[in-house]
């Protein structure tokens, strides 16, 4: 694939709308850091296609990031299992504050069940990517590490709430001329320069992007954090964490 512009003082930020059925439905943004054109390659430009195996991309994203020099990758699926220790059923602490629409529960046990899959590659996604290629999830104090690389659980459908804006519709129930609508708020918001033909996908893997700004800048003040610490277990397995949202600047 074409060599991406890298910044040598930031690292740059890679998003990803997550599936798990097939590469093709994977939304992917890159931005550099300081600039305001996302660009978006296909799953195919990491030589990945068909069926998502979580090895092979894990392997795609991180040659992917070391190339271009990304420093926030966003992964829009749960990091981890909820804690025995918390008193809310179900769920995740960040999950009970943003009321997603997927439940990860103890480890092994999703609500509602058909979401098992796709929460179960996230998860193993996001350890493979912090084991083998040792990438960091996301601590409170975030901000006082430097030099880090973060890998960050994302949350489109309240990503666009936290910038002021009506949640994108799902991809079935979008029209052509609702993602045009949604695609001109989301410019204006951010200042991005969206293309015109940017897919549904894409721009939920977008709309997530000032979020991983903030963070490459080390600039709390940017985002929004729900959640707890994740934990980590003896046996290696990751208990809650946070989920990431961008916020606007106050006027």
């Amino acid at each position: 694939m074409p060599r991406m512009k890298s910044s040598p003082e930031h690292g740059n930020i890679l998003s990803i709308d997550l599936a798990s059925r097939k590469y093709t439905d994977n939304g992917i943004a890159f931005l550099e850091y300081g600039q305001l054109q996302p660009q978006y390659p296909k799953p195919s430009d990491f030589g990945l296609s068909g069926k998502p195996m979580v090895q092979d991309f894990a392997h795609a994203l991180n040659q992917f990031c070391e190339t271009e020099k990304v420093s926030v990758l966003l992964l829009d699926g749960p990091q981890g299992w909820k804690s025995p220790k918390t008193n809310i059923e179900h769920m995740r602490f960040c999950e009970r504050v943003l009321n997603t629409p997927g439940k990860t529960g103890p480890i092994g046990y999703v609500k509602p069940k058909t979401f098992l899959r796709y929460i179960a590659f996230s998860i193993n996604l996001f350890h493979i990517l912090r084991v083998d290629y040792k990438w960091n999830l996301l601590t409170q104090d975030w901000n006082e590490h430097k030099q880090e690389r973060w890998i960050v659980e994302s949350l489109p459908s309240s990503a666009w709430l936290t910038l002021g804006l009506q949640s994108l519709p799902s991809k079935t129930k979008t029209t052509p001329r609702q993602l045009s609508k949604w695609r001109k708020e989301l410019t204006i918001a951010t200042d991005y320069e969206i293309p015109n033909k940017v897919t549904h996908d894409e721009l939920q893997a977008t709309v997530v992007l000032p979020a991983g700004q903030a963070i490459a800048e080390g600039n709390p003040d940017r985002i929004v954090l729900s959640g707890m610490d994740p934990i980590i277990t003896r046996r290696g397995d990751v208990l809650e964490g946070w989920i990431v949202n961008p916020k606007m600047p106050e006027v």
